[in-house]
């Protein structure tokens, strides 16, 4: 079984992306997109016994490790996206130029970003709950 299985990553994802607050309710923007970076932290905050299971850092800048959480779940997500086996989740890139810094907070800790671009998601279903 993979982790993406033994965790039930893609129902806990797609909580997170559907707990996300309207703007308004009928906004014309829709649901707000979360970066990979802010799935992995609500991830690791709200599902801790799993995060530690995983073993992969949030991400990030100069974090010394070639994984991380906010890239697995970018990478699981896409591949799943584009293979149509998730159809009520879309994913965008957002592009880093002219940005100097996009920084989190995860555990009283900076986080930044450390690609060229960033993979951000929505829920685009009805809410599950």
């Amino acid at each position: 079984m993979s982790t993406w299985e033994r965790y039930s990553i893609e129902a806990r994802i797609r909580d997170i992306l559907s707990s996300v607050p309207l703007r308004e309710p009928n906004h014309h923007f829709g649901r707000p997109f979360l970066t990979a970076y802010q799935i992995a932290i609500s991830f690791a905050e709200l599902h801790r016994p799993a995060f530690d299971a995983i073993g992969l850092c949030i991400g990030g800048r100069d974090i010394g490790e070639k994984e991380s959480l906010a890239k697995y779940f970018a990478n699981q997500l896409s591949r799943r996206i584009r293979s149509g086996a998730i159809t009520d989740i879309e994913g965008r890139d957002l592009d880093l130029r002219h940005l100097r810094t996009l920084a989190y907070e995860f555990r009283a800790k900076s986080v930044e970003t450390s690609t060229e671009t960033l993979s951000m998601f929505r829920f685009t279903g009805a809410s599950p709950r």
